[in-house]
């Protein structure tokens, strides 16, 4: 027996198979994860290399052709840039497109290894990272309070992130604009000359007394006690007594030959928001976590917080999640009004409330079972997946009305209800098949596309795959079904004048359109040419069209930045950065910001002006 027979013949066993489907996609949907968009792996590593207080030319020949030189045996590299600034070293690795970057980055990690040792020692570990437009913070929180700056990092750092840290799906948090205190210790030429000492020789007696050491074991009677030296420095004091050497039995002491302060360091980063000197914190999700649903969580806790303390203001100045939750609504939006409006098209040509019931119900059920797809197979929902659905909500129901038109049919010629569906659906089971293999072949070259166009695209093309398949399986299975009990579609009568006047209507539009076609037929030339001119004007139309990646999106988020040489001081940077307030203010009315940040680092500033909702502004 055919699934059609068995679906018709056994309909309690077909209606609880639908519903452990609709269980499967609702609880699908409860879980899967919410992005803006697919996860994209761009073919690129980069190694990082920091060396404190060394100039770009000598990290050039300290450091960036050593580590060149290290990952040239690196397979599969295509493209290798590097950028050596001051302190700093950046080296990019382009691969080809589908190389797997897990096999390259331990590729790339072995060629490190090897490189370690013959770097200075003072050089930093090479890091690498791997480009990942995700990974960027999803929340950014600004900390205003009237306490010292210092003291607000402190907490930040040691309390604040804490709570934040015990969120599901919360990964790192990265502090911007900190005042970080340090013990500076500034060493006086002259003295040290006298006394014949380097700035090697302070270094190395200030890391040879700071330090606890383990004395091994002592027994008790019965009890074994662990020993150790207790040699770390617990004050600034300790560290000005530390002796270097000893000069004809008197001791030379750091602070003979240096001061020793308690001090803080050089600002690189100076953030003002509204005018006020803030601290700000960005907060990343783990990967495969709910956007939406951690940044909601981190609004909660923030809100908490506020409740609780008084001697800290945290506000919310950045949430990806606003824009994504936005772009996914519209997109489904426009899926849960294209449904609605097909079963209103549908109802004004069947003109009958069991045809479209019957399609009204394989639409959602359709649908809900592409989410248990999607979560089986580890995709995710964003823009793409929904815009794939919203593409398949026009081509779900074209299996289900083309099986039902059939039924109906049968119906109508005078067959009983159950033979009407078997029958109907029986003999359009070889088309609906054929059309929707032939829809799904049409995005089988995009699945397989490795340029970012096409991972983006792929899961847009899987989720109508996917809704098609689904609908395929609904339309030969739970149609019939619902036919066989519920259709209400009566035999037509002989004579016409019994009919009602929409039939009549339809019966006479159906004479019109085949006399039309008939008249075409006999036409081939005309038709033949009519085409090839439609066809010419659509490829030179279709050279006029612009093209770019993603179409333009209103934001609610405008920045400014200046960059100077590199090198220049914060103080003369934030000097620029007023005249460019001034020209800021001049263009954008105040009305329409809700918060004027301005970053300022050593070399370059920013300015960035979260806006209002567009249709709150003037």
């Amino acid at each position: 027996m055919s699934l059609t027979g068995t679906s018709i013949k056994r309909p309690i066993a077909t209606t609880m198979v639908f519903l452990i489907i609709i269980t499967l996609g609702t609880i699908g949907f409860r879980f899967l994860p919410v992005d803006l968009l697919p996860p994209i792996e761009f073919p690129q590593l980069t190694v990082w290399v920091n060396y404190s207080n060394v100039g770009p030319e000598e990290m050039e020949k300290i450091v960036t052709e050593q580590v060149e030189n290290a990952i040239a045996t690196v397979p599969n590299v295509e493209k290798i840039t590097s950028r050596s600034s001051e302190g700093n070293t950046r080296v990019t690795l382009n691969f080809a497109q589908g190389v797997s970057l897990d096999e390259a980055s331990n590729d790339l990690r072995a060629a490190l290894d090897r490189l370690r040792r013959s770097l200075p020692d003072e050089v930093d570990p090479p890091g690498i990272w791997k480009f990942d437009p995700n990974d960027s913070p999803i929340v950014m929180i600004g900390v205003r309070s009237e306490r010292d700056m210092a003291e607000v990092t402190q907490i930040i750092e040691q309390d604040l992130s804490k709570y934040f840290e015990q969120i599901p799906g919360v990964g790192s948090i990265d502090v911007w604009g900190g005042v970080y205190s340090e013990i500076r210790i500034d060493m006086l030429r002259d003295r040290m000359s006298s006394s014949g000492i380097t700035a090697q020789d302070v270094i190395s007696a200030i890391n040879r007394e700071n330090a606890n050491l383990p004395g091994g074991n002592v027994k008790d009677g019965l009890a074994d006690l662990y020993v150790r030296t207790m040699g770390e420095y617990s004050d600034v004091e300790q560290i000005g007594n530390t002796i270097i050497t000893v000069v004809e039995g008197a001791p030379i002491r750091v602070k003979d030959v240096a001061t020793v302060t308690f001090d803080f360091e050089d600002l690189n980063r100076f953030i003002e928001v509204d005018g006020l000197p803030m601290i700000r914190f960005g907060i990343r999700k783990q990967s495969g976590a709910n956007t939406v649903d951690v940044a909601a969580a981190i609004r909660a806790e923030a809100n908490r917080l506020n409740s609780v303390r008084d001697d800290v203001n945290l506000l919310v100045m950045r949430d990806q999640s606003e824009f994504i939750q936005d772009s996914i609504d519209n997109v489904r939006n426009s899926a849960v009004w294209g449904g609605i409006l097909a079963i209103i098209v549908l109802f004004a040509f069947l003109r009958n409330g069991s045809t479209t019931m019957i399609i009204g119900i394989s639409i959602p059920i359709s649908i809900i079972a592409t989410f248990a797809l999607l979560y089986f197979n580890g995709l995710t929902l964003n823009q793409m997946s929904f815009g794939g659905l919203a593409l398949g909500v026009g081509l779900i129901v074209d299996n289900a009305i083309v099986v039902l038109e059939n039924i109906v049919r049968k119906r109508q010629h005078g067959m009983k209800r159950k033979e009407a569906a078997n029958e109907g659906a029986r003999e359009v089971t070889g088309a609906v098949i054929a059309s929707t293999l032939t829809t799904s072949v049409i995005f089988l070259p995009v699945v397989f596309m490795n340029t970012i166009t096409g991972v983006m695209f792929q899961q847009l093309a899987l989720v109508v795959v996917f809704s098609l398949v689904c609908s395929l399986f609904v339309a030969l299975t739970l149609v019939p079904m619902l036919s066989s009990q519920f259709l209400s579609i009566k035999p037509l009568s002989d004579k016409e004048s019994d009919r009602s006047r929409y039939q009549r209507f339809f019966d006479r539009l159906e004479n019109r359109y085949g006399r039309v076609v008939a008249s075409v037929l006999e036409k081939k030339s005309v038709v033949v040419g009519v085409t090839g001119g439609l066809l010419i004007l659509a490829y030179l139309g279709f050279q006029t069209i612009p093209m770019e990646l993603t179409p333009e999106t209103e934001s609610d988020e405008i920045r400014v930045s200046m960059n100077m040489d590199s090198g220049t001081n914060i103080s003369i940077v934030n000097q620029y950065m007023d005249e460019l307030d001034t020209i800021v203010k001049e263009i954008i009315p105040d009305d329409v910001v809700l918060f004027y940040t301005r970053e300022i680092q050593n070399g370059r500033g920013e300015i960035e002006l979260a806006l209002t909702p567009p249709d709150e502004r003037s």
